[in-house]
């Protein structure tokens, strides 16, 4: 029986060990959680009721227990050293462990500085909500920093890419078509100073000017392509207007072209990327999306220009597009040459309705 109460009694004992343990653990990680501000509070105020209480009960025992005639200046200089002492040294810990994440941060910045993205804040355990927050918040913009780093990294391979395969195309057209019909001309030439007849003579000219035009057409197809004289010379309108009907014609898509408000020119950076999106939309439509029939429409209002290409495709996931190694970059490409000029870019589809691409660019003064 005296054996049961004693395991009882320990039991009991443990019991009240844990929950105090529990207590103590709770306190802690509510300290821990508190903001500086009310850390170093919190601090201050200890240090002051505990040097009143301890100080008050100090006198008291010294008054009760000195000679009459004892001076208390000793106790009193006592007191004031040791309170300055305590709350310089409290100050000197709590401060110390509560500015860590900032000694974190700090690094942090530092490694950033230095070029090292790839750097991140970590926190501590005497930490503080509001720098926990702002940890996490420069570790996410840093996050997003390194993803915009890296499609840069992608988009930079992409276009060297894209540049080398259009000298590619440039120089085997150049290679199999103007340079054999300039060889044709050449040729046509010896058969000309070999002419006896004047119907002879006749015939290779005839032949030759037909040779020369289709060589003229060839370069000036290689020139429309490599970028349109029309949109230098008459400006985005006119340039939209050939290029969407030469597009119709050789896609056989129907495409409306409409515009308004665009009596006078816009900045040249402003009309190439207009143009250059436009056209990136169309190529889109005519590799990607089955369209029968597409919707282009730019329109200037006060202070901004608006384009559109609306089509009536098989549509697809944009974010799922927006992942994707190729044609994500391809949007990448687009928004970014967008943002260039100060303007906003914008995409909405789903699968089995559509594409809409949409452009809206700030004009100066506007």
């Amino acid at each position: 029986m005296q054996v049961l109460e004693r395991d009882s009694t320990l039991v009991v004992s443990l019991g009240g060990v844990h929950r105090v343990e529990r207590w103590l653990r709770l306190l802690v990680r509510w300290l821990l959680s508190v903001p500086i501000f009310y850390k170093v509070l919190l601090a201050n105020s200890l240090i002051v009721v505990l040097g009143a209480t301890v100080g008050t009960w100090l006198t008291v025992r010294y008054r009760s227990s000195a000679p009459p005639g004892a001076s208390g200046e000793e106790l009193v200089l006592l007191f004031t050293i040791a309170g300055i002492a305590l709350s310089v040294l409290v100050n000197f810990v709590v401060l110390k462990a509560a500015f860590q994440p900032l000694v974190s941060l700090e690094r942090t910045v530092e490694a950033v500085r230095r070029g090292d993205l790839r750097a991140r804040a970590s926190h501590v355990a005497f930490r503080d909500p509001q720098i926990d927050q702002l940890i996490d918040t420069m570790n996410a913009m840093l996050d997003g920093l390194e993803i915009y780093r890296e499609r840069v990294r992608s988009l930079s391979r992409q276009v060297l890419a894209a540049q080398e395969e259009e000298r590619q195309r440039i120089a085997r057209e150049l290679h199999d078509e103007t340079a054999q019909s300039l060889t044709s001309l050449l040729i046509g030439l010896r058969m000309i100073e070999k002419s006896t007849t004047p119907q002879e003579l006749a015939a290779r000219v005839a032949e030759m000017r037909s040779q020369t035009g289709r060589v003229l057409e060839e370069v000036r197809k290689l020139a429309l392509d490599l970028r349109p004289s029309a949109l230098d010379d008459l400006g985005l309108v006119p340039a939209l207007q050939w290029y969407t009907d030469d597009l119709e014609r050789r896609t056989q898509i129907k495409i409306d072209f409409h515009s308004s408000g665009m009596e006078q020119r816009l900045p040249d950076e402003v009309e190439v990327v207009v143009y250059r999106i436009i056209q990136e939309a169309l190529t889109n439509v005519v590799k990607h999306a089955a369209a029968t029939h597409v919707d282009v429409t730019i329109t200037r209002q006060p202070g901004v220009v608006l384009a559109s290409v609306v089509d009536n495709g098989r549509g697809f996931n944009v974010e799922g597009v927006r992942r994707s190694r190729e044609r994500g970059l391809g949007l990448f490409g687009m928004q970014e040459r967008v943002g260039l000029v100060g303007g906003h870019f914008e995409i909405s589809s789903e699968p089995g309705r559509g594409t809409r691409v949409a452009i809206r660019i700030p004009l100066e003064g506007g």
